[in-house]
């Protein structure tokens, strides 16, 4: 009795184990099912993933754009291949000259990688694979996956890509395998890659290190000692001990449960490590703001190459080859090749200085242009205009130059004048209500018009200043833009979308018709005209600049051919001719990208750049969309203007200039 009394209990508390297994928690919680990435994620043939554009825009592309941050190197069949901000560039190892190379889907390169005989590129705009037979590529505006490409790695069997905000995947053979929170993995930013073995990985993403095995996904953000923070390049030493690099961190060795961190002080690679790298004898090298560091085993020691220490540059990536020469890549434009027993700089060679153009405009017989800090003429060449007054060169917003050559440019902090040999200051002092302009325009008397941020327009003729606000017609006082028609009509468009027009010396207001569908995003009602503005500050993401930074307005304005008024909105754009307002409406999948620039060209298109989405573009009745794939140096447009030989100029936020010039010119 007492036998069968205990295996009765016995199968009742059996019983609740398996009960209490198969419930929840706590009552109300869902049981999530913790997945492996072996047995999870979409699957995808690679050549369905192909971008194959039927209808190539005919004409030639051009970029000029900063190369100066070297982010990934590789070797391949005696070829030294660099990415940079500004494209790809190929180098004999023995030679000292690096040349350009087209191809790639983005100017804007964050990762090199060879798998199975091929050279795989990533960045910015997509991913490119370069085989004997050719480029493949792999857009960002086609696929969400390549959009933004931060590292790849190679495992024993697996290519690995990890992208900033689109999860991570894996090619093997000919299909792409892609792993997302739906799969479990824990953080969609993922910055570097480490495969220990084929089944177990190590992901550094923006909110630390995550592993998978066969058994699940584990956050190793907590409780694990190392360093709170994003996870941006990692290596495995011959021992199986993991190096990592946190931001801001220094460098940390995670091994069996046990972490050693060496983050800042003497004896360190400081707290800034942007790459690690293993060299064939086994040594772990680590590169960063402080310089070049090896690690003996215990202690790390700067690198000193024939000729005295290498800390003079700030080192954005590393590479060994199979014989030993490391290559250190540079943010200043430079590659360091180190051997046994010298040391050498290839040069990059750079198109432009700057990688952000705000404004291009087409003045006295040549484009200008705002870039970076500075201002810029091109006819034929690039040459730099005197250097505004300090503290102004970052905050230009416009510019604009007379036929005598003199050059009136908006600042955040006032308005500039370049007579020739000096530059005059316009601010507060002169009774301006505001010094944050935006925009400059002169109509055919020669009357200047400065539209500020916040109050309204401001004329100057003949040395007076007349300011037009709300109380003069305006219907808002915060303005999005301004321009001055062919007719020479001062407009303005506000940031909610009213448009008026000055005529007559009276503004009047010029209802357009896209009040139901175009209406700004609210979480947009924007305290700054530009996510650039001086007093605001936005943290960048970790592991690269933000994608969607700039300018934050939903209308802008442009001309035609003929001189008419242009209104870009997220629906279309509206052009005000002699009958009203005509609509020009995007076809439903384009529609929604926040417009930045409108133009019309010589040839009767319709150009209307986007925050981040390309350049739609209307031709012989039918719009496209042009990206960072298939001609632009970058998705996110800044500006947009037409020379005399009518070549399109492409301001970027993020690539330099594009230059489009059509068949024939």
């Amino acid at each position: 009795m007492c036998t069968k009394k205990i295996a009765a209990e016995a199968a009742i508390a059996l019983l609740g184990l398996l009960v209490a297994a198969v419930m929840p928690a706590h009552p109300g919680a869902e049981t999530v099912e913790q997945k492996t990435w072996i047995r999870s994620g979409k699957r995808s043939a690679l050549v369905s993933l192909e971008e194959r554009d039927p209808r190539p825009l005919p004409g030639k592309f051009a970029w000029f754009t900063s190369a100066k941050e070297v982010r990934s190197i590789a070797t391949l069949n005696d070829t030294l291949w660099i990415g940079t901000e500004g494209g790809l560039f190929a180098c004999r190892p023995f030679g000292d000259k690096a040349v350009p190379v087209s191809g790639p889907a983005s100017a804007s390169i964050r990762a090199i990688a060879l798998h199975d005989g091929d050279l795989w590129v990533g960045g910015d705009g997509g991913m490119s694979v370069r085989s004997e037979r050719g480029w493949k590529r792999f857009a960002g505006a086609t696929n969400a996956f390549f959009g933004r490409v931060r590292c790849m790695a190679n495992g024993e069997s697996r290519l690995w890509i990890g992208t900033y905000g689109n999860g991570c995947g894996y090619v093997a053979g000919d299909m792409l395998t892609v792993l997302g929170r739906q799969d479990s993995l824990l953080d969609e930013r993922v910055l570097s890659i480490a495969e220990e073995t084929p089944d177990e990985i190590f992901f550094g993403t923006a909110g630390g290190l995550v592993n998978a095995d066969s058994f699940g996904w584990k956050s190793l953000r907590y409780g694990s000692r190392l360093p709170i923070g994003a996870v941006t390049c990692m290596a495995f030493d011959e021992d199986r001990n993991l190096f990592l690099s946190t931001v801001e961190q220094g460098v940390s060795i995670f091994s069996f449960g046990r972490v050693q961190t060496f983050a800042s002080g003497a004896g360190t690679p400081g707290p800034e490590v942007n790459a690690l790298s293993l060299d064939p004898s086994g040594t772990m090298w680590a590169a960063g703001r402080s310089g070049i560091f090896i690690f003996d085993g215990s202690e790390w020691a700067s690198h000193s190459a024939p000729g005295g220490p290498i800390s003079k540059h700030r080192y954005l990536s590393l590479h060994h080859d199979e014989e030993g020469a490391c290559y250190a890549g540079t943010d200043d434009g430079a590659v360091l090749v180190i051997s046994r027993d010298a040391a050498r700089e290839i040069a990059v060679p750079q198109s432009f200085s700057s990688s952000r153009v705000s404004r291009v405009r087409f003045c006295n017989g040549a484009v200008w242009l705002i870039a970076g800090a500075g201002i810029y003429s091109y006819k034929g060449s690039f040459a730099k205009a005197s250097a505004p007054p300090e503290h102004y060169g970052a905050e230009l917003t416009d510019l604009l130059v007379t036929e005598k050559g003199e050059i009136w440019a908006t600042t955040r902090f006032g308005i500039l004048h370049f007579t020739g040999r000096a530059w005059e200051v316009f601010d507060r002092r002169n009774g301006f209500s505001s010094e944050y302009f935006t925009r400059v325009s002169m109509d055919p008397l020669g009357t200047l018009w400065f539209a500020t941020f916040e109050n309204g327009i401001v004329s100057y003729s003949g040395g007076a200043w007349t300011a037009y606000g709300r109380e003069n017609g305006l219907p808002a006082d915060a303005l999005a833009d301004a321009i001055v028609d062919g007719a020479g009509n001062p407009w303005i468009v506000t940031r909610n979308g009213e448009v008026a027009r000055f005529s007559q010396g009276v503004w009047e207001e010029m209802e357009p018709p896209h009040r139901a569908t175009d209406a700004p995003d609210a979480a947009l009602a924007a305290d700054s005209l530009s996510r650039f503005d001086p007093a605001i500050h936005f943290l960048r993401e970790a592991g690269g600049a933000s994608r969607t930074e700039g300018e934050t307005r939903d209308f802008c304005l442009g001309l035609d051919r003929e001189g008419a008024c242009l209104l870009g909105t997220r629906a279309g754009v509206y052009r005000h001719g002699t009958g009203g307002w005509q609509s020009l409406e995007l076809p439903a999948p384009l529609r929604g990208m926040r417009p930045t620039a409108v133009m019309g060209s010589a040839r009767g298109d319709m150009w209307l750049g986007t925050a981040g989405g390309g350049i739609l573009l209307l031709r012989d009745g039918q719009w496209r969309r042009l990206h960072a794939s298939n001609g632009l140096s970058d998705d996110y447009i800044r500006s947009l203007c037409e020379d005399q030989k009518g070549s399109i100029w492409i301001g970027t936020q993020f690539g330099g200039l594009t230059r489009y010039s059509a068949e024939g010119s």
